[in-house]
């Protein structure tokens, strides 16, 4: 399925979160002015957020003399198959201790596109189940768990909106309730949502990814049917 699920985060800790993965991950990313040119290969390397900056290392002596403090630049790099593009601005030129990089600007939103054919979601849980979780903002939500992966998670219900989880939303520490088998503690990443027609009229569904697949696949491999 070629459909894509595109959303702006705004919130600054859903920002953070997608600058740490792509230094997690180590991603490729490019890099060229908001005008237009050359566009030049980077990674991320670090997160400052105490002063409001991420690293990025690449060719130094390109970037040196490309880019100056102020300039807008954009990033272009991708999470687990997902698009991610921002804008940035040029803080510094020259970051110790590492010799070939660049400081920037935190973004103040980040663009996270998902082609919904990287999501795999169909097997059913072992028994009706829960998930309790709460935004970094604060917010609550309870949601029925559709179907169970050890890659991802759909969730659905009639009572919290599409635009409650946009896209790219991480919610820490989420709590599936499996009831008589126990409880487990999963960070998830809303990855698509959409309505679908249930046998009661409009459920609204979101599917996630987990954020630390390996953690995920261990906790959850005895909780999966064929």
């Amino acid at each position: 399925m070629e459909d894509v699920a595109t959303s702006l985060l705004q919130d600054p800790a859903d920002v953070e979160s997608i600058l740490r993965e792509l230094e997690r991950q180590n991603s490729a990313m490019t890099i060229r002015l908001l005008g237009g040119g050359e566009m030049v290969a980077t990674r991320l390397v670090a997160v400052a957020l105490a002063h409001g900056l991420f690293i990025h290392a690449g060719d130094a002596d390109r970037n040196a003399a490309q880019y100056r403090p102020g300039d807008l630049v954009c990033f272009d790099g991708a999470i687990d198959g997902a698009g991610v593009n921002f804008v940035s601005t040029v803080a510094s030129n020259r970051v110790s201790p590492w010799p070939m990089a660049l400081a920037a600007e935190l973004p103040a939103c980040v663009d996270y596109r998902l082609h919904r054919k990287f999501v795999r979601i169909g097997m059913q849980p072992v028994e009706a189940c829960l998930v309790r979780a709460k935004r970094r903002d604060g917010n609550d939500f309870v949601l029925t768990v559709h179907d169970l992966t050890a890659r991802g998670i759909g969730l659905r219900s009639v009572h919290v909106p599409l635009h409650a989880l946009p896209v790219g939303t991480v919610l820490p520490a989420a709590v599936l309730d499996f009831r008589s088998s126990g409880r487990l503690l999963v960070d998830l990443r809303v990855v698509f949502c959409r309505s679908v027609q249930g046998a009661h009229g409009i459920v609204n569904h979101f599917g996630c990814y987990y954020v630390d697949l390996d953690q995920a696949r261990q906790s959850l491999g005895g909780l999966l049917t064929a």
